[in-house]
């Protein structure tokens, strides 16, 4: 291979590639102050992934290489791998206990002097985990605080201690009458502040369920708030303050003069328990490109574009690890596809100028901006997808000089559609050579990527990428082929197309019949009565003007679309079957508009008014919504055009499945040429009905249906 990436494992850092060396010397210079008093409680406050792990980590390597008195004795606790023990007082005590014992051999095995006490410390603490191990039947209480040991979980605890230490357990705890204040005695006896002090880093509390991470936090205070005990706790904030809220959750229910002493507030509690609040810094503009050229290793051909990466990826550490490993797996993948196809090792054999497009633009930097998008930006990622013209129409707003700029977007348009180019996004396609427009190619990069996972939490800039669409819009169809029909069998459309976004709304309609005279829609049936417009002043029902006109025959259609092309300078028609199923559900045959997965939050249909009437799906739904539609009979269930998110079609087309059936251009059976298929389905049909490729058999030329519509398209002739 060419050009090869490593991936990188999520461990710390072990050098100093963030820029925190100058807090972890000041945090070391204060913990061994012989004249800093103990206890003491360090928070490290972040995010996930903002490198809490490594900046204590070269703490802890820092206090190591220390050797002056006090000894600072580091301890590290990962409490969520102790999640399913019923008090993580007791995996916390053995943690410290071992590590004593740790540095103790340690001491022994390289010569050192053996810290006096050290020993003893080791055994006392061990003997006060050991009496909590036993159960000792004792509800201990400090001010609202709660930490109750239950007995019966003894027996699963016996058999992990040895029986000697079952037996000083059992003395221990015949011997005390107070667990509470005798262990916090024996704690306390353990340590000798002047010769060393226990410096306990408390990691990945924030991989815990929140109530579990309080409940540490609470039994620290409650046992180990004495002197010799210093704790370093890496946590995001908002972690323990949901698990404050769930904890003290009851108090909401008492009156209001006894919340007043009561009320423990997220903030208060964290600021009792923790003396130095420190919030990670964020990464320096030249310090993340280092870091990130640090991940990319000795691969000349990548860090050469470490500024790429650097403005199209975030701050966040853990998340730039994620990125180069993606980048990592796709070049690896990329550079497979490329020998495969350069050496005639595929099925359907490629050209010679592929074959050179390949050599050309499977390159690190194509490599990097493409897995930005589909990393970073994974809407846009979709709607490429769906569209590759979309990648150059995305590029050239980018690159195309004196284009608006407002907000952190760049406004552009494609198709007469107004696109929002997020600002990072921006400046990674106008930087270094564009991406041909050459839709063999972007279709190899789309197949590159189609396994992969988008970042957990896209951005907000990438969130606030979108189209300013409005009824009358159209989006352009490329030429190629599709999968058609439940078979999927593969049809080509051998012209490029546009197609309206929406269906055709009564706003729209009502310009055309005043400009035509044209007869108003308007049906004679009990349910057509909602739809129906007021033939004396030949406008459509009140509220209903984005809604999609109904009640309209083919004929009614065909004269629509020959006024639209005069007023427009365009030919237009509705759609054929095929032309509207490939805008429906792009190239690659999905079900639903969206992906293969229903969800009747994303359409018009039966569904989601049944769900909106019943909490939960039962056989009689079905029935139960034909009645109600019975009874509420008066009422429109049709909705305004865009209104479900979410729904849209890889090329953008909106209301494809629900809301209403649309017209077509095309017979049902060639041999028949009678009866109109109709696409989509309405809100009153169920899922099987609003597929991409179910065809319903019906449309009678002449008649209109209350629940059927259409939308308008256009061939490109060139």
């Amino acid at each position: 291979m060419k050009y090869l990436l490593n991936p990188i494992s999520d461990i710390h850092c072990k050098e100093d590639l963030l820029g925190f060396q100058q807090y972890v010397d000041t945090l070391k210079g204060m913990i061994t102050d012989p004249n800093f008093k103990t206890p003491f409680c360090i928070g490290i406050f972040g995010k996930w992934g903002s490198g809490k792990t490594s900046f204590m980590r070269l703490l802890e390597d820092k206090l190591i290489e220390d050797g002056g008195a006090p000894n600072a004795i580091p301890v590290w606790f990962n409490p969520w791998r102790y999640e399913k023990e019923e008090h993580l007082i007791i995996p916390f005590l053995k943690t410290i206990e071992y590590e004593i014992k740790q540095y103790v051999d340690e001491r022994k095995r390289t010569g050192k002097k053996i810290i006096e006490g050290l020993e003893s410390a080791a055994k006392k603490i061990g003997d006060a985990s050991a009496a909590f191990a036993y159960g000792m039947n004792i509800e201990c209480k400090l001010g609202v605080f709660g930490f109750t040991l239950d007995p019966s979980k003894a027996a699963s605890r016996e058999e992990e201690l040895a029986k000697r230490r079952i037996e000083e357990a059992q003395k221990l705890s015949e011997k005390l009458s107070s667990i509470y204040y005798e262990i916090v005695d024996e704690l306390k006896s353990a340590v000798d502040e002047k010769q060393f002090r226990i410096v306990a880093f408390i990691d990945d509390l924030d991989r815990c369920l929140p109530e579990k991470a309080v409940e540490l936090l609470e039994a620290v205070k409650l046992f180990l708030d004495i002197q010799g005990y210093l704790f370093v706790i890496g946590v995001d904030r908002e972690v323990v303050k949901k698990g404050i809220s769930y904890r003290y959750r009851f108090f909401e229910q008492r009156e209001e003069k006894e919340k007043e002493n009561l009320i423990i507030s997220p903030d208060c509690y964290l600021d009792k328990m923790i003396q130095l609040p420190l919030d990670l810094p964020k990464i320096e503009s030249g310090r993340k490109k280092k870091f990130i050229e640090a991940l990319l290793g000795n691969t000349k051909y990548f860090k050469e574009h470490a500024d790429i990466i650097d403005i199209g990826v975030g701050d966040n550490p853990r998340t730039l690890k994620r990125f180069i490993n993606l980048l990592a797996f796709t070049v690896r993948h990329a550079e497979s596809v490329k020998a495969n196809i350069i050496r005639g090792k595929v099925v359907q054999k490629e050209s010679q100028e592929h074959k050179n497009t390949l050599r050309k633009y499977f390159t690190p930097l194509f490599y990097i901006k493409w897995v930005i998008i589909v990393f970073v930006y994974p809407d846009i990622h979709r709607d490429i997808e769906g569209n590759k013209r979309r990648l150059i129409e995305l590029q050239d707003a980018s690159r195309e000089a004196g284009k608006t700029e407002y907000g952190g977007v760049v406004e552009a348009k494609a198709d007469g559609v107004k696109l929002q180019v997020p600002d990072r996004l921006k400046k990674v396609l106008a930087k270094g050579e564009p991406f041909p427009d050459d839709p063999w190619l972007i279709d190899r990069f789309i197949l590159l990527t189609e396994s992969t996972v988008a970042s957990e939490e896209p951005s907000v800039e990438a969130r606030g990428y979108g189209t300013s669409y409005k009824p009358g819009d159209m989006v352009l169809i490329p030429k190629g082929k599709f999968l058609y029909g439940d078979e999927k069998i593969e049809k080509e459309i051998p012209y490029n197309y546009y197609i309206d976004v929406f269906p055709v709304t009564n706003a729209q309609y009502k310009a055309f019949i005043d400009e035509t005279g044209h007869a108003v829609p308007f049906g004679e049936s009990e349910e057509s009565r909602p739809y129906n417009w007021d033939q004396d002043k030949r406008i459509y029902p009140d509220g209903m003007a984005n809604h999609p006109v109904v009640l309209v025959s083919h004929g009614d259609v065909e004269e629509f679309c020959k006024w639209r092309a005069i007023k427009e300078g365009k030919e237009t028609s509705p759609p054929t079957e095929e032309e509207w199923e490939k805008a429906a559900r792009g190239e690659r045959g999905r079900i639903y508009p969206w992906g293969d997965e229903f969800d009747f939050k994303k359409l018009n249909c039966a569904d989601y008014h049944l769900n909106k009437i019943l909490k939960d799906e039962d056989e009689w739904g079905e029935q139960f919504f034909e009645g109600f539609y019975k009874m509420n009979s008066g009422k429109a269930f049709s909705s305004e055009v865009g209104r479900f998110k979410g729904g849209e079609s890889p090329f953008g087309c909106q209301d494809m499945s629900g809301n209403v059936w649309e017209w077509t251009d095309s017979f049902y059976d060639d041999n028949n040429e009678e009866l109109y298929v109709l696409r989509g389905g309405s809100w009153k049909n169920y899922t099987n009905e609003c597929r991409c490729a179910n065809r319903l058999l019906g449309g009678n030329p002449l008649k209109r249906y209350f629940n059927v519509g259409f939308r308008c398209a256009r061939m490109i002739t060139l």
